[in-house]
């Protein structure tokens, strides 16, 4: 009886696993497919005081004022109207007040996927999955 209730135990605790990897395993699948997010890295030794994203050569664009410090990552998922096809810019502004501007997405049509943009002191890069 003991043995009995120790394996359906065993066997509910897998069971648990098994799913949560599957939850894992299909998110990580839809993820290209959600609306489009931009996660910020800031690998850099000044704070990011301001970020601007929006698409190239449109009139769609979002302003974050919330500073990102030295050493930390932030997540964003700017609201942009798209009609047609399109690239996604994001402009940083550092607490030395220098601005530059990447290409975070270089095309997408439906604004889903995601993009990291890691900032150093020696430059940006950029990982885009967009769609």
């Amino acid at each position: 009886m003991m043995k009995r209730r120790f394996f359906i135990g065993i066997s509910i605790f897998l069971v648990g696993i098994v799913i949560a990897i599957g939850i894992g395993t299909i998110s990580n699948i839809l993820t290209p497919f959600k609306s489009f997010s931009l996660t910020v890295d800031n690998q850099s030794d000044d704070d990011i005081s301001s970020i601007e994203i929006g698409l190239i050569d449109m009139d769609s664009k979002e302003l974050f004022t919330s500073p990102i410090k030295k050493d930390h990552m932030k997540k964003f998922k700017p609201t942009l109207n798209l009609s047609g096809e399109g690239a996604i810019y994001l402009k940083y502004t550092d607490a030395k007040g220098q601005s530059t501007q990447e290409t975070v997405c270089g095309y997408t049509e439906y604004l889903s996927g995601y993009s990291t943009i890691t900032i150093t002191n020696e430059g940006v890069t950029v990982v885009q999955q967009c769609n």
